[in-house]
């Protein structure tokens, strides 16, 4: 990016480095200045013109972050796009404004090198969106650039960690968009597919009982999906049958699906600890979910004593869950975390309705209850282990120094 000097003298006074819309028409002007007062971008980031007025403007090297151009009075559009996309470079974004509404437009737009196409037209919604979005691609995009792993052990039962864990995988995909792979290790009793409505994949089981025949066909077919992001892997195998899952077979699956999945949760039940050394071993954060019991304390304080031998290399996060006055045999919090000789890192509140709706609709509480003190806890923690971070607002830029705005400040006493 630009430092603020350079592109303060190329246009004017105050400029934002992070967006300059170039339009041609009055109602356009007037959507991208409401656009850039909702953004608390400078007045001056919307200029009259259109795609010449930004060619004739931007020098290379010296390009705002984003830039809306106008094509609709231009004679040589594809040329204009193509020149001025070499001299914003590589780091930086187009946005085009035309008036041909054909998927066929879209697409030319696209093979030149813009990121977005806008037919007039524009309305505050759609153009705030399109900006907004740049931020959210490029935030996926950093995230994406180091993949992880995520295993869920509720170290008693009816603690909720299968609840955590689809909904945390569910706002990784659908909040953070971020393509993300959920695997529920109970292959008898799993009911992630159940809390996301979607029928069990027909291939997990051979998947991990043949991981020398794995590849991304094979794959594919134990996959279920939910949305564009999310992938699930569940079943429901017989009860009396036993279904050996090998420490090589987990290795070899999370090997393959990470090719094309960035974030992997994987819901471990507390019987496979003994044969999945390694998976927790190599996870990037192990979550232990219990209630705030005497027992959870005993249970945490042993497998965490147990994964030290493992020299597990990722965090070990401490979460207590179905937190309630309601709750029976339920400790204090303070004796909780004396218990375990230090603070827990997420407490998540009961919220029995909320669960309820979302059980018997099949939804996640993102889509059921998005405000909720529960889904807010959620957030936090899905945000903590994938490493996303919310787009934050832009500022305003002028000719001061380190090229922000300076405060209004009151009359002084």
């Amino acid at each position: 990016m630009a430092k603020s000097s350079s592109l303060s003298t190329l246009f004017g006074n105050a400029v934002c480095e992070d967006y300059m819309a170039f339009v041609e028409d009055d109602k356009s002007l007037e959507v991208s200045r409401e656009v850039c007062s909702a953004l608390e971008y400078s007045a001056d980031a919307t200029q009259d013109g259109g795609i010449a007025a930004a060619l004739n403007r931007i020098e290379p090297g010296h390009s705002p972050k984003v830039v809306l151009a106008d094509i609709t009075k231009s004679i040589d559009p594809d040329g204009d796009i193509t020149r001025l996309i070499r001299k914003m470079g590589p780091e930086n974004t187009l946005i085009v404004v035309g008036a041909n509404n054909d998927v066929g437009e879209f697409r030319k737009m696209m093979a030149l090198g813009a990121r977005d196409y806008l037919v007039k037209p524009l309305t505050v919604e759609v153009l705030k969106d399109a900006v907004e979005n740049i931020d959210r691609q490029s935030l996926a995009l950093q995230a994406a650039q180091s993949g992880r792993l995520t295993v869920l052990v509720g170290v008693r039962g009816g603690v909720g960690a299968t609840t955590i864990a689809t909904n945390l995988a569910w706002i990784m995909a659908n909040e953070e968009k971020l393509p993300t792979a959920l695997l529920d290790m109970d292959l008898h009793f799993g009911t992630t597919t159940l809390s996301l409505d979607i029928e069990t994949g027909g291939g997990f089981r051979e998947a991990l009982e043949n991981p020398h025949r794995l590849d991304k066909l094979f794959l594919d077919s134990a996959i279920v999906k939910d949305g564009d992001r999310l992938a699930v892997l569940g079943t429901e195998e017989p009860i009396d049958e036993l279904v050996d899952v090998s420490e090589e077979s987990i290795d070899a699956l999370i090997g393959e699906i990470s090719q094309d999945y960035n974030q992997v949760i994987v819901d471990l039940p507390r019987h496979l600890l003994p044969t999945q050394g390694a998976l927790l071993g190599s996870a990037d954060t192990v979550i232990l979910v219990s209630d705030q019991s005497l027992a959870g304390i005993r249970d945490i304080n042993r497998i965490t004593q147990a994964m030290t031998s493992l020299q597990t290399k990722g965090r070990i996060l401490k979460v207590v869950s179905r937190v309630g006055s309601e709750r029976a045999a339920q400790v204090s919090k303070a004796d909780f975390e004396r218990g375990l000789n230090e603070a827990v890192d997420y407490v998540i509140p009961e919220d029995a309705k909320t669960l309820t709706v979302c059980a018997n609709a099949g939804k996640a509480i993102g889509e059921v209850a998005a405000k909720s003190a529960i889904a807010k806890v959620l957030q936090d923690l899905a945000a903590d282990v994938s490493g996303y971070e919310k787009p934050k607002k832009k500022g305003l830029f002028t000719l001061v120094p380190g090229g922000k705005k300076k405060k209004e400040e009151g009359p002084k006493a």
